[in-house]
């Protein structure tokens, strides 16, 4: 799980967000489109939490179907929902001039509820939700996401950590495309960047080396290869290449980027203008990607690194 229900306060709880649950149940079912004809209040609501209401849109017209939203927030105790715990679905759905009804839960139907909900859908329209169709259903768009913001904070800045987006600092997504297939590389986190230069002589005492010429962007296998004899038919080309993914977290951005800038101040490389300005474009459009707090697993290779010697980058 994700999202810790238990950032909800109880639901027999005090200090005026015991309703927190159903509020939540409210926006959350306006966030994908129903109407909210009753909204949640405190009393005796004849085992009703909220009315809400669905327009489907078909070949034959525009039909309204009302459903009553029975809430139930048991994460605390992390006890299923049973069939005691919601009586006379019927009842309560022919008082309440409802079509349906809709379970909303933070835990799981209890196999007795279920198979009383399942008995009951050649009489009634049925929904349920538990907490895992709940947080599916979160996760699946923006609106989602900026709604979990609100009610499971904590779990939505650890979720946010752990699945960084890039972030918005030019008017457009940054991209960098494979050259042959013309795929995203930066969306699939994959593919190389390669550089090319003349072949030398180098040696300790003839430490000169030609500069970077070309360079291009590629998915690995069958596109590289289709690349690469490309460009080596226009000279005698050498090519070196790097990991496109080790430029998109931070301590790898900066690893990277101090690794070229030290090999131009020690070796004195240099890169003619069509491999400078792909390498520039490497870089700009990887930096949205590390303006971010790392991640866990990004955390590790930080001490991975600084066991190794990260030093000698810098």
């Amino acid at each position: 799980m994700i999202f810790d229900f238990k950032e909800i306060p109880q639901a027999n709880g005090g200090g005026g967000m015991q309703d927190t649950f159903e509020l939540f149940a409210r926006d959350f079912f306006q966030n994908l489109g129903y109407e909210i004809l009753q909204h949640p209040d405190r009393g005796a609501d004849g085992k009703k939490n909220l009315i809400i209401q669905e327009t489907r849109t078909g070949v034959s017209g525009t039909t309204k179907i009302k459903w009553l939203v029975s809430c139930k927030h048991y994460a605390y105790s992390g006890r299923s929902v049973s069939d005691t715990d919601e009586p006379n679905i019927v009842d309560r759905v022919i008082t309440h001039q409802c079509d349906g009804f809709i379970g909303f839960y933070s835990t799981l139907p209890a196999t007795s509820l279920g198979a009383n909900l399942q008995g009951l859908k050649n009489r009634l329209q049925i929904q349920s939700f538990d907490h895992e169709s709940i947080e599916q259903i979160l996760l699946d768009s923006p609106n989602g996401l900026k709604l979990s913001s609100r009610y499971f904070p904590v779990s939505y800045k650890n979720y946010t950590n752990e699945n960084p987006k890039p972030a918005k600092i030019f008017a457009e997504e940054p991209s960098i495309c494979c050259e042959y297939c013309e795929k995203d590389l930066l969306e699939t986190k994959s593919g190389i960047f390669v550089t090319l230069r003349k072949r030398t002589d180098y040696t300790a005492e003839n430490p000169i080396r030609h500069p970077y010429q070309e360079a291009y962007f590629s998915c690995k296998g069958t596109c590289d290869h289709v690349l690469k004899n490309k460009y080596l038919q226009l000279d005698d080309f050498i090519d070196e290449w790097v990991d496109i993914p080790d430029y998109l977290y931070p301590v790898g951005f900066i690893k990277k980027l101090m690794a070229w800038l030290n090999s131009i101040n020690i070796h004195n490389e240099r890169l003619e203008k069509n491999a400078f300005d792909k390498f520039k474009k490497l870089l700009l459009n990887a930096y949205p990607h590390i303006s971010r707090e790392q991640t866990s697993e990004e955390k590790e290779k930080v001490k991975y690194y600084l066991e190794s010697g990260f030093d000698e980058y810098l």
